[in-house]
């Protein structure tokens, strides 16, 4: 079988918050080495891409070296000119949303030219519509869905001010719009993977006949996993959150951390020394102005060094799917490859749910109950060694890119188009 995946990105095996490039490196060479399977990469991009990067060359320099046959890349055309949005209204088409749908044509060109039986897109919006229509058998390897975003934001917009009661229900009527646009493009794949359970399900309640849960995929650690022991004199080090700090899941998990989070770890740690620390370039948001001026959140910006930023913390919290925004996130993986001990809202596992409370992770029902767990953790290193231990077991046996790849291809070899 030769299977083209086919990116929005060029994908390297840099170890960094940039989760696509990562998860889509580690799929590829997980593909070369499966000797039924002969793989490509074809590198779709747009008006709004940018220029490979040295890090990126060596990555497809590697990949060429595994054996993926890297095509030359395709930039498509600028994209068709903005309709009034009148006429979006009365007469909505796809390619409003995501213009470089008028292309597809040209992707189709190329993947008949390079002989594939089936396409794989990952971790990519505007990509995966351009390619729904391809007469090849096609497999979305999907995240949030679009209209789930859409509507966040448009909640976070209102909260905050941006736009007035009529601009909101003129932007609310697009999305739902965009959203039946979206539902019957999605319609036309014949595999469409979830990174998040509660994705797929939605998916699957909205009429798709084969949508359906996988897992992430994230790249074993690069570093020794064993913690250093603490400074006695030291601050308890807390991870609250990681990557851009202005993303829709971490605004709303922001906000969360400085309305509620903060104030009931103050209480439970009283007059004991903590931190937290965010890590993420990007300006925050307003509504997180309280997690902004509290004085034991440290915003540390873009590090370069998160491995040992995450393999050293305490405790490592993501309290994002607490809010309304409940999606599937990387960071409970890149956490889990090295070890840190893992606090979490329950709802994590709507999302992902190999999270298991008690597990491998620590999960809580309301702030307090969050930071009770977190004070646990803290004092008590017997159970923090062993949520560190089963957390990584996990992430081994569930969220590897070879176990992934393997699920995909025989979902592949199962499917006739």
């Amino acid at each position: 079988m030769k299977i083209l995946i086919v990116s929005s990105m060029w994908p390297h095996g840099k170890h960094s918050i940039r989760a696509a490039n990562i998860v889509i490196y580690e799929m590829l060479c997980a593909f070369a080495q499966t000797h039924e399977i002969q793989v490509g990469l074809l590198v779709v991009g747009n008006q709004n891409s940018t220029q490979i990067t040295d890090v990126e060359i060596t990555g497809i320099d590697s990949l060429k070296q595994l054996g993926v046959d890297v095509l030359a890349p395709l930039v498509l055309p600028v994209g068709l000119p903005m309709r009034p949005r009148w006429l979006r209204l009365i007469y909505p088409r796809l390619v409003d949303k995501y213009p470089e749908c008028a292309h597809q044509s040209l992707i189709e060109n190329r993947v008949s030219e390079w002989g594939a039986d089936a396409v794989l897109i990952p971790w990519s919006e505007w990509l995966t519509h351009a390619c729904s229509g391809l007469s090849v058998l096609k497999f979305a390897y999907y995240g949030n869905p679009d209209p789930k975003g859409a509507q966040t934001q448009l909640r976070l917009k209102r909260r905050s001010g941006e736009i007035g009661m009529i601009r909101n229900f003129l932007e609310w009527v697009w999305i739902k719009i965009f959203e039946n646009l979206h539902l019957k493009k999605m319609k036309q794949f014949e595999l469409l993977a979830n990174v998040a359970k509660n994705d797929a399900d939605y998916y699957t309640q909205s009429g798709h006949p084969n949508a359906f849960y996988m897992q992430n995929i994230w790249m074993p650690s690069p570093i020794a996993v064993d913690k250093a022991p603490s400074t006695v004199d030291a601050p308890i080090r807390i991870i609250g959150s990681i990557g851009k700090v202005a993303g829709t899941a971490n605004t709303l998990g922001l906000e969360f951390l400085g309305n509620e989070l903060m104030p009931a770890l103050d209480l439970l740690f009283k007059d004991q020394a903590y931190e937290v620390h965010i890590l993420g370039a990007g300006k925050a948001h307003r509504l997180t102005l309280k997690a902004q001026i509290h004085p034991k959140v440290i915003w540390r910006g873009f590090v370069d060094n998160i491995d040992e930023e995450i393999r050293d913390c305490d405790v490592f919290v993501c309290v994002n799917n607490a809010t309304e925004f409940k999606v599937g996130h990387t960071r409970f993986l890149h956490a889990w490859s090295l070890a840190a001990p893992v606090v979490a809202h329950q709802d994590a596992s709507l999302s992902m749910p190999e999270i298991v409370n008690g597990r491998n992770a620590l999960l809580g029902n309301s702030a307090l109950e969050i930071a009770e767990h977190i004070k646990r953790l803290v004092d008590d290193p017997v159970l923090c060694a062993r949520i560190r231990t089963e957390g990584k077991r996990t992430f081994e046996n569930n969220f590897t890119a070879e176990r992934v790849v393997k699920s995909i291809i025989q979902k592949l070899q199962e499917t006739k188009v």
